[in-house]
């Protein structure tokens, strides 16, 4: 085990940090002792905490938290075998050996010696897998020395110099001993292998290993490297992968199946990848009270385990299976009718082969004119392609698609038109909408607005009309509507200039702009509606004028009643 982090397995490319609300919850389960070092049984079902500042180590269920033994001793060191039958601590001048049951199996040991060298100072600690041969590290005189030490037979196996001086870890072939710009691998018997240098030229700040060499290593930057040891020790990902930080890793740790890395980073966040280097967004990620000290995990992240001079807190990381593998954005969303909106929502698919649509937390995004993206709503503005692109916890996916004519109105509408002028030749107004008469202030409906050039024009809107108390940008606010505008998409009716003239008559005016006119909808201060008018056409009767205002395509946009 390792004296510093320990949670996750591999590789390659991280995301940078994506504002999103994480899907996987990471639940707090309990709470055990402040760790300057925590050990996993290898069977995985408790944790040894071993805490300098209390002076001695204690064992603590990995599920519940409650404590299972305490070995009360000043140490600098503690690890376990796998079989549990033998426990090291190494103290002040030596080391000494526990049992099953934490009874010393012989006095301290001060020194080791083969070929009439003796060794002490000893510094780290770590059992071989499946054995009782423990591989120590002692500083002797600023130069490391690499032990091999045999419990049962208590004799030494090897001794060799190291220049190198810091963490050491074993797995089922190799022993790593972490330099301050290099990992450097031998056998269980002190053959030197190989050098593995930092590849940026950069101190490294913490590496962790499966049994099965997979290595992780965290230099001092914001790189993670991830080597495969049966592989010739080939880097999984050609460069690494980047933590979503702009600071400095502090600590990485990878999972003993392989499947997840996690770090920690200057700034005390918690961070989680899957195999090929994708970031997992998980509800640690919101916090930031984490210190620097050690992390843990059982095998598949089941557990994760956190540790600080407070104390060490342990989550429920089962959910890992619920992380997001791909997204797509359903094929609804690549056909929408001018005027018309849609609430975008985007598929997104689980690492447990469960799919789930979702609204929230997604970034979408288009450079297409035909629409518009607001709140998490689609609207179609005009005629034409467009591409939409969401991306949600790092994934991106685009998404082609057309805006097409609204369909002509039904003969509903026109018979709907006709009762509309019926009402304006009898009573003035549009049918069940307030007179000109009625007090503007004594009108109630939801706010709305409408903007046009460099004006906005506010006022109650109520069953689909806009009152206003000013009909131009020149007048003055009155207590008298002035101004009565009918949107029609508002009461999702598609009307056309035919079936005007075929309801109101042909004795009009029309009226053309040399440019497009642009109109802005809004209701409660949100933006519902965008249209560009090209032309109007005015009717009057008795003291009313109306006037029908249309897009490119001929289609009512606004329907205005005013006096004069």
């Amino acid at each position: 085990m390792k004296k510093s982090l320990v949670i996750g397995i591999v590789s390659a490319l991280c995301l940078g940090g994506s504002n999103v609300s994480a899907i996987v919850s990471f639940p707090n389960t309990a709470a055990i002792a402040s760790a300057e070092k925590l050990v996993i049984s290898a069977d995985q079902s408790r944790v040894w905490a071993m805490d300098a500042n209390e002076f001695g180590s204690k064992a603590f269920d990995v599920k519940t938290g409650a404590k299972i033994h305490t070995l009360e001793e000043d140490m600098k060191d503690f690890t376990v075998s796998d079989d549990g039958t033998r426990h090291v601590a190494l103290v002040e001048d030596g080391f000494v050996v526990y049992d099953a049951t934490l009874q010393p199996m012989q006095s301290k040991v001060q020194t080791v010696s083969i070929n009439q060298e003796k060794v002490e100072n000893f510094s780290y600690a770590v059992f071989v897998p499946n054995s009782h041969t423990v591989i120590f590290l002692a500083d002797e005189s600023d130069e490391g020395k690499l032990i091999g030490y045999d419990l049962d037979k208590k004799v030494v196996t090897f001794v060799r110099g190291t220049q190198q001086f810091g963490e050491l870890l074993t797995s089922k072939q190799y022993v790593y001993v972490k330099g301050e710009e290099a990992v450097y691998v031998y056998t269980h018997d002190g053959k030197f292998i190989r050098e593995i240098p930092s590849v940026d030229d950069t101190v490294l700040n913490d590496i962790d290993v499966t049994r099965d060499d997979v290595l992780v290593v965290a230099e001092d930057a914001t790189a993670v490297h991830v080597y495969d040891g049966k592989n010739d020790f080939q880097t999984v990902a050609p460069r690494g992968f980047v933590t979503a930080t702009d600071r400095g890793v502090q600590s990485v740790a990878i999972d003993p199946s392989g499947s997840y890395v996690a770090t920690l980073d200057e700034d005390e966040q918690f961070r989680l990848f899957d195999r090929s280097g994708r970031r997992i967004f998980t509800s640690l990620d919101k916090r930031d009270d984490f210190t620097k000290g050690p992390i843990a995990m059982t095998d598949q992240a089941n557990t994760i385990m956190i540790g600080s001079e407070e104390g060490t807190n342990l989550y429920d990381g089962s959910k890992v299976m619920e992380r997001t593998t791909s997204i797509l954005i359903p094929k609804v969303h690549a056909a929408i009718q001018a005027g018309k909106k849609q609430t975008l929502q985007l598929t997104v698919q689980q690492f447990d082969g469960k799919t789930k649509s979702i609204r929230t937390g997604v970034n979408w995004s288009t450079t297409s004119k035909t629409v518009q993206i607001k709140k998490g709503t689609l609207y179609g503005v005009k005629p034409g392609s467009y591409t939409l692109k969401a991306t949600y916890e790092g994934l991106s996916v685009t998404l082609k698609g057309k805006v097409t004519q609204a369909p002509l109105a039904s003969l509903s509408d026109v018979d709907w038109l006709k009762r509309h002028w019926a009402n304006i030749e009898k009573s003035g107004t549009f049918e069940g909408a307030y007179p000109f008469s009625t007090p503007f202030n004594q009108i109630q409906g939801v706010e709305a607005a409408i903007g046009v050039r460099e004006s906005v024009f506010h006022g109650p809107m109520v069953q689909g009309v806009i009152y206003t108390n000013k009909a131009t940008a020149e007048q003055k606010y009155s207590n008298r509507i002035k101004n009565m505008t009918l949107i029609p998409s508002i009461l999702k009716r598609n009307i056309n200039q035919t079936e005007v003239i075929h309801a109101f008559g042909d004795a009009y005016k029309l009226n053309k702009y040399k440019s497009a006119v642009h109109y802005l909808f809004d209701i409660n201060k949100n933006r519902i509606d965008r249209f560009d008018i090209f032309s109007y056409i005015t009717y009057y009767s008795a003291r009313i004028k109306v006037e029908i205002y249309y897009d490119k395509y001929k289609i009512v946009r606004m329907m205005s009643i005013s006096q004069f």
